[in-house]
Parts: C-alpha cells; structure tokens; sequence
C-alpha cells in the first residue's frame, strides 16, 4: 500500500503490481459469494431496497438527471461499464422505463448473470472493448469506479469514444485523491485491485486530451464516507 505520485504530471499510482496472471485470477472471482458473505440475489435486493437518501446509485443518477437531458427524451440506449451486479443499471430503468435498451459489460461472471437476469439487460462476461455490442452507439455510457482499476486507464476513455453518439453522455466516477486524508490505511480503496487515484486537475487533462468536452464535475461524499470525483462529459464537437 505504498503510493507514488509523478514529479511531472501529478498522477497518483500503486508501487505494487499484480501480473497478468492475478489480476485474471482476482477479477474472475472478484465478488464471489464467499468472499461478500451474502448471495449475487442477496445484494441485489439489499442494494436496490435502500431508502433513495442511503443509496450511492440513487446519487448517481441524481447527477446524471441534473446535467443531461436524457429525462426528456422518452427512448434511447444507456451500455454501464463495469455493471457488477447492475443495481445502478436497475437504478436507471426505474427512473427512465421500459422504453430504454440496457446494456452493461461485467468481467466477473456471476455479477454478469446476475445483471442480466434482473434487469433485463444485455449484459457481456468480458472486459470492455470498443464494439463490443456491434455497430450500436449510445445516448449514455456510465463508468463507475472502474478507471483506477486499469493499467491504460487512457485507452478506455478512448474506446467509450468510439461508442458514443455525438449528441451522448458519459458519466465518469472514479474515487477522489481526499481519501487519502479521510478514510483509514487499511481501508479498501488502497488494496491491491486499485492501480491509479486520481485527481480533478490530472483526470481533466486526460479527458481533453482524449477528445471529451466536459460539461459539469465535481465531488461527492457518500453516504459510506468514500470521496467520488465525476465528470458529465460529451464528446468534442468539431
């Protein structure tokens, strides 16, 4: 749990490493029953179930309602990046309806069934590609707490690109630098899954430099204490 910052850019990354071999090993069994001490369906409907004041989704969504103008539209496709079990996705089909087309991509295998069979959603048990489901383009991409999970966390920002349509949204949540100085040292967000933290100055240029317009940001605390850094972004028009 040793943690470097770059003398020359600001970006905050884990001294330690898993190889190729663990991080495949971590993810495929990343929310095992075993290791959560409740069932995929347990935490769905514990999740789900939260009062709307006590639910970090419910917060999310809040946010994307407040700065896009995807509640005015009746119809559309929304892909969730890292679904999980997809309560943020069962979030989002409350709030917009049936009309909606779901889409999530979730590369441990039991949160993907899971996400799948209760929301409806079409749900890929993979890492996220460009492309991954055909040539369809998306109103929203959402990414939670995922980008400090990966090695190129630039080559991501640049795949949700390519997926976006023109006039989309992409909300992006990563956790902010400022739990360095309010959560513990043995708390899990400095475990060994979380490669990179991030900051509001060194995200920003990433995202620019990538070709998104930002168009709102901020911090959140949640109701867990956790900082999330996030964006409201859409692509650069030309």
């Amino acid at each position: 749990r040793e943690w470097l910052r770059c003398a020359n850019c600001g970006h905050i990354h884990n001294a330690v490493r898993l190889s190729a071999q663990e991080t495949t090993e971590l993810y495929a069994r990343f929310r095992d029953q075993e290791w959560r001490n409740e069932s995929p369906d347990q935490y769905f409907d514990r999740i789900t179930s939260l009062p709307e004041g006590e639910s970090e989704n419910a917060q999310k969504f809040r946010i994307i309602k407040d700065f896009t103008k995807l509640s005015q539209r009746v119809e559309g496709s929304i892909l969730d990046v890292g679904c999980g079990g997809g309560v943020l996705i069962e979030t989002m089909r409350k709030a917009l309806g049936d009309n909606w087309s779901y889409f999530g991509v979730e590369p441990t295998a039991s949160f993907a069934e899971l996400a799948g069979r209760r929301t409806g959603a079409s749900v890929s048990n993979s890492n996220y590609a460009p492309g991954i489901f055909g040539d369809r383009k998306f109103d929203l991409i959402t990414c939670c707490q995922v980008l400090e999970h990966l090695e190129s966390p630039r080559q991501l920002l640049s795949d949700v690109l390519r997926d976006l349509k023109s006039e989309g949204y992409f909300y992006l949540e990563v956790p902010d630098v400022a739990d360095f100085s309010t959560l513990p040292e043995g708390h899990d967000r400095f475990m060994i899954q979380h490669i990179s933290y991030f900051s509001e100055p060194v995200l920003q240029k990433a995202l620019e430099d990538v070709g998104f317009e930002i168009l709102h940001h901020g911090i959140t605390t949640t109701v867990r204490g956790r900082n999330n850094l996030w964006f409201v972004l859409q692509p650069k028009r030309n």
